[in-house]
C-alpha cells in the first residue's frame, strides 16, 4: 500500500470531548456515516479502574479526527444537536 504525500500531511485535532462512552460511539457512528473517520481516545483504561466508570459513569473521551474533515464534523455535531434528535456536549 503507498502512502501518498497528501496523506503524510493529515494532522490530527480534537473534535470535542464527551464524557460517557455511549455519546463518543453514537458521534463515531454519525461520523461514519458521512465518511468521515475519527478515533476516540481516553486517558483512562477500563482495565485498569473499571469501578471507578461503573460506580461515577464518566470519563473523558476525546474525539479526534483529521484537519481536514473537523469543519464539516463541527457541522454536522451542530446540526444534529440543534435538531436535538439526540444529546451531545455542548462545544
Amino acid at each position: 500500500m503507498e502512502i501518498s504525500k497528501d496523506d503524510k500531511d493529515i494532522k490530527i485535532v480534537e473534535l470535542c470531548q464527551v464524557f460517557c462512552d455511549t455519546e463518543a460511539v453514537l458521534i463515531k457512528s454519525l461520523l461514519a456515516s458521512y465518511n468521515i473517520e475519527c478515533i476516540l481516545q481516553s486517558d483512562l483504561t477500563r482495565s485498569v479502574r473499571p469501578y471507578i466508570i461503573g460506580i461515577y459513569g464518566a470519563t473523558e473521551i476525546s474525539i479526534l479526527v483529521s484537519d481536514r474533515d473537523f469543519e464539516e464534523s463541527k457541522e454536522i455535531i451542530k446540526e444534529v444537536k440543534n435538531d436535538k434528535e439526540i444529546h451531545l456536549p455542548g462545544n
